[in-house]
């Protein structure tokens, strides 16, 4: 099997949700620097179009999405797992609020005092891009970009929550990390690197002390490479990952037509491809870009629509 290759940016608060999934797997991964914001060339020569971060990349099959890289981690890499067999529900449950407690810190660090530190750190020019890129990632889509008062109403409530539950075992569902610790995460390892708003969290003991066991996982073994040298690898590849889960056909799209796929929260940027697989897992499309050569680009099935091109 390829290398795992991780396309990401170190302030990237999903990215952080895999980077620390890698290091309580204990693996060993190649890390590409892709930009913060658009225009991100060598991403979408894989991608064909899926812009967010991070995305995972093994040989010349490209996965997209944090949902469907966990999964895909834990197919290939069982031992230990993200999702152990008697925590499937409890972890969906989880991964159904991370949305939900991201949104929540989006508003948290964008308020006077976080905006201070991120332009002491981007500047202003720096943190203008930033701002209107992530304004277009909600054109179009379901979602939309979470204002100063949904972090008002839920940050704290959540956070007070996950403290409590928190206080009664070193993880969210016991003694060892599973996919709702990495889930929670990262939208807490997203206030506590703002050095504005990171003051917020300091009642909360036992999220603070839980905080610091998933960091103190580490994120495995990095390599840099450059976004050149993974497109090579892409290209140079042979052979495919097996697909997942039995096949059930989107409506109106047959396995060989051409689709777009698309998010439909946010981020909706389309990429087209001719359908190669569709279970309730996940949607492979075959696509060919004249850098990467012949690649197939991976979506979960739920929150992406499949529309016939």
């Amino acid at each position: 099997m390829s290398d795992l290759v991780l396309h990401h940016y170190p302030a990237s608060p999903y990215a952080e949700k895999i980077r620390a999934a890698l290091g309580y797997k204990r693996l060993s991964w190649k890390s590409v620097q892709q930009p913060m914001v658009m225009p991100k060339p060598d991403q979408i020569a894989l991608t064909g179009g899926y812009r967010k971060a991070p995305v995972l990349q093994i040989g010349r099959d490209i996965y997209c999405d944090t949902a469907l890289i966990c999964r895909t981690l834990d197919r290939l890499y069982p031992d230990p797992p993200l999702v152990p067999l008697a925590a499937k529900a409890s972890c969906a449950a989880f991964a159904s609020l991370e949305q939900t407690l991201f949104f929540a810190a989006i508003p948290t660090v964008f308020q006077p005092a976080g905006l201070k530190a991120l332009m002491a750190v981007m500047g202003p020019d720096g943190l203008d891009k930033f701002s209107k890129d992530r304004a277009a990632l909600f054109v179009g889509g379901s979602a939309s970009r979470p204002g100063p008062e949904f972090g008002k109403t839920h940050f704290m409530p959540l956070m007070n929550s996950l403290d409590q539950q928190l206080a009664a075992s070193p993880f969210l569902l016991g003694e060892a990390p599973t996919l709702a610790d990495f889930c929670a995460y990262h939208p807490v390892w997203f206030i506590r690197n703002n050095a504005g708003v990171a003051g917020l969290l300091e009642p909360f003991k036992s999220l603070l002390a839980w905080a610091d066991r998933i960091n103190g996982l580490g994120h495995g073994e990095s390599t840099e490479i450059s976004g050149e040298d993974a497109i090579a690898l892409a290209r140079d590849a042979s052979g495919l990952l097996p697909l997942d889960g039995p096949m059930l056909e989107p409506e109106g799209a047959r396995i060989g037509s051409k689709v777009t796929v698309a998010a439909t929260d946010y981020g909706t940027d389309a990429v087209s491809g001719t359908l190669m697989h569709a279970s309730v897992f996940e949607v492979a499309i075959k696509r060919r870009d004249e850098r990467a050569g012949d690649v197939v680009v991976h979506f979960p099935r739920a929150g992406f629509k499949v529309t016939p091109a």
